[in-house]
């Protein structure tokens, strides 16, 4: 039986589900229940999505069903175009079994009664998938453009209505009827295909090649969809042997950060590089791009590029560098595929110059800046840069080097030199770093998180406060250390270097 919608509401293992710990406030059982309780007794949990498709679900609405709008079966049609991009299991089920469609004077009848019922239950939002099967279906329908111009005016009303505006994901939206028509409501998607933990196709090695394949699309995709959405690079697995590599990817993109591991198999030690205590992630200003260098290049297969990407945090820049080579499309198989001979130590250059100071809407003015303060996550190694200079950066494959660049202020007395490096225990350092002001004698830094904060410093300070007490600090190779307690409070600790 293909998979479509039947009943608005959840199914039975919500239905039947019984509040524990129930008050006497709101309802016993049920969808709604389950979510008061989730977020009651984990209180860093604010907002509650639930997934369905454009079409109401894979198969769309079954045809037929009392309280469900009007539908009926279509079979999608592929153009030419369609037909050379990748074999997908779930579109060859779709195309074989058709899609419940909804036509476009009913469609708004379709988001009312999901969202109105999700909101009931508390439900914050949706992520709605399976986004480019439009252009499959309008045949009969005027067209893909007058039938995305029905869907989307009705998903953007429903979610205006319910969702507090924008409450939404978008996924598998990559189809230009979405750029244009989907965004007024829609403001993160996204911008790459699903993380695979192994190759679909059984390549043994896809567990490795295939999460190069992940990150170069996220980077290049966000070149183009960046205009439209803020590109979301989708979850993956902490336990993962490449783990590490997506939390380095994930912790700079500058979208949310989530995990699809399995319940009770997690690696708590990476996940707390990339989540505060509160559950708050340290999270770039703007979203990751390719650097200049590596546009035109091929960081899949050719043996000798470097994945490259940038990202600005409030006071710091960041670059991370990622050997992707080992893999990727293949036109002649319509599918990723190992491509081992590529899959080489990559060596390449890093700078100041990379990072795209002037970008985002809140860029670093860097104008006048002669030297900049780098730090390297992984080598846990303090360089200093002027602005042109580069250093090598040479990484096995599936290996990330993540890099915070700094811009060096003067401080008015002494002439000393400063710059905030921020948490070094935290995938993305700099973006701890809340807030910097300058004294004649000292510079106040706002913190979020806890653990190993540094700074760049030319001449050791007289003393360092964390929230107005002194505390011990190293001072070694230019660099203050200092450990930084959780504040309960907001999680910001406010530290002072007087000199």
């Amino acid at each position: 039986m293909p998979c479509r919608l039947i009943k608005f509401q959840e199914n039975y293992k919500f239905r039947e589900y019984e509040s524990p710990n129930y008050s006497g406030q709101g309802p016993k059982m049920g969808m709604g229940a389950f979510t008061r309780d989730l977020k009651s007794r984990f209180e860093s949990v604010d907002y509650v999505y639930v997934w369905h498709a454009l079409c109401g679900y894979w198969g769309g609405v079954r045809p037929g069903v009392s309280g469900l709008p009007k539908a009926k079966v279509v079979t999608p049609k592929l153009t030419p175009g369609l037909k050379t991009t990748m074999e997908d299991l779930a579109v060859d089920k779709i195309v074989n079994n058709g899609v419940g469609l909804v036509p476009p004077e009913f469609v708004d009848q379709l988001y009312e009664g999901l969202h109105s019922h999700l909101e009931s239950v508390g439900i914050d939002g949706v992520k709605v998938d399976v986004i480019h099967l439009l252009e499959m279906l309008c045949e009969d329908y005027g067209g893909r453009v007058e039938l995305a111009k029905a869907y989307y005016k009705a998903l953007t009303s429903s979610v205006k209505k319910h969702f507090k505006g924008n409450g939404v994901i978008a996924s598998m939206e990559h189809c230009n009827d979405f750029m244009f028509l989907g965004t007024e409501a829609i403001s993160l998607g996204r911008v790459g295909d699903d993380f695979w933990c192994t190759d679909p196709s059984g390549d043994p090695n896809g567990t490795f090649w295939l999460q190069g394949c992940h990150m170069v699309h996220c980077a290049y995709n966000s070149l183009w969809m960046g205009n439209f959405i803020h590109p979301d690079w989708d979850m993956f697995q902490s336990t993962h042997p490449c783990a590490e590599f997506h939390a380095a990817s994930r912790a700079i993109s500058g979208g949310p950060i989530y995990v699809s591991d399995s319940v009770g198999k997690h690696n708590f030690e990476l996940l707390k590089r990339l989540a505060l205590p509160d559950g708050s992630i340290l999270r770039c200003n703007y979203y990751a791009l390719p650097t200049r260098d590596c546009l035109f290049r091929d960081p899949l297969h050719d043996g000798k590029t470097m994945l490259k990407i940038w990202n600005l945090n409030k006071y710091t820049g960041v670059l991370g560098a990622f050997n992707c080579q080992g893999g990727g499309w293949c036109r002649e198989t319509r599918r990723n595929k190992c491509a081992s001979e590529y899959s080489l130590v990559v060596s390449t250059v890093v700078g100041p110059s990379d990072i795209e100071w002037t970008q985002g809407t809140e860029p670093i003015p860097v104008e006048g800046i002669q030297i900049f303060a780098m730090y390297l996550y992984r080598e846990k190694k303090l360089i200093l840069s002027k602005p042109t200079d580069k250093i090598n950066v040479s990484l096995e494959p599936f290996n990330f080097e993540l890099i915070t660049i700094s811009p060096i202020a003067m401080l008015a007395k002494d002439s000393i030199q400063f710059a905030p490096i921020g948490l070094v225990d935290m995938l993305n350092t700099g973006g701890a770093i809340q807030s910097v002001v300058f004294t004649t004698r000292s510079i106040r830094i706002g913190v979020k998180g806890t653990g190993e904060m540094r700074v760049y410093a030319s001449t050791t300070p007289l003393t360092c406060k964390v929230n107005g007490e002194s505390v011990i600090f190293e001072y070694e190779d230019n660099t203050v250390v200092i450990q930084v307690p959780w504040s309960n409070s907001s999680g910001v600790s406010m530290i002072e270097y007087l000199f």
